[in-house]
């Protein structure tokens, strides 16, 4: 996961890099939401960088950000903004409308999932199936790890118990990620108030 991790941040680094010199190149350096837009059309795709197969490690709660390259979108996000880099992480997305990348990294997992549940594929679907069998023995394996970063969202037993018979797709897609966006969203007010009640 680590090499993956370094090639990842070749084209993050160098989509962020092609940002900064077109807002240089066009005086738009007084207009901060310019760049986070754009970040959002070329820096966020660049993080994808197949991790629905490689990176569903780093799905479960409370990982939002111990990835390398969540830490380079934070960079890139507080240099834009103009601000210490010991702002707050949640501050710094809610104020440039940005989700974790964790988020897109989860919706892009499940639509992979969803997928492959659902093709036309023989040896796909049984390749599904025997890496959910393995799921209950070693928590390594992929299914192992994309069911784990369903626990504490709303259905989350039904997920497991329909993965399990992988008849249906694991959820419905747009319910499950507009409750995994409620939840960072309701972790980032906690941690913003209680960061604004410590100072």
């Amino acid at each position: 996961m680590a090499k993956s991790a370094e090639h990842a941040a070749t084209p993050f680094l160098a989509s962020a890099d092609r940002i900064r010199r077109f807002v240089r190149e066009h005086a738009l350096a007084d207009r901060p939401h310019t760049s986070s837009w754009l970040a959002k059309t070329y820096v966020i795709p660049a993080g994808m960088y197949g991790r629905q197969v490689w990176g569903t490690g780093l799905l479960q709660a409370g990982r939002k950000f111990s990835s390398p390259l969540s830490t380079l979108h934070l960079h890139f996000l507080k240099g834009t903004l103009g601000v210490k880099q010991s702002t707050t992480n949640w501050a710094v997305l809610r104020e440039c409308g940005h989700e974790p990348l964790q988020f897109y990294w989860f919706r892009s997992a499940v639509k992979l999932f969803n997928s492959m549940l659902n093709t036309n594929s023989d040896i796909l679907r049984r390749v599904v199936q025997a890496d959910l069998n393995l799921q209950p023995r070693s928590s390594a394996c992929w299914t192992a790890q994309l069911l784990s970063a369903f626990q504490g969202l709303r259905g989350c037993e039904l997920v497991t118990a329909y993965a399990h018979y992988a008849r249906t797709p694991v959820l419905q897609l747009k319910q499950r990620t507009e409750d995994f966006s409620a939840t960072l969203k309701n972790v980032s007010c906690n941690k913003m108030k209680f960061s604004v009640s410590e100072t």
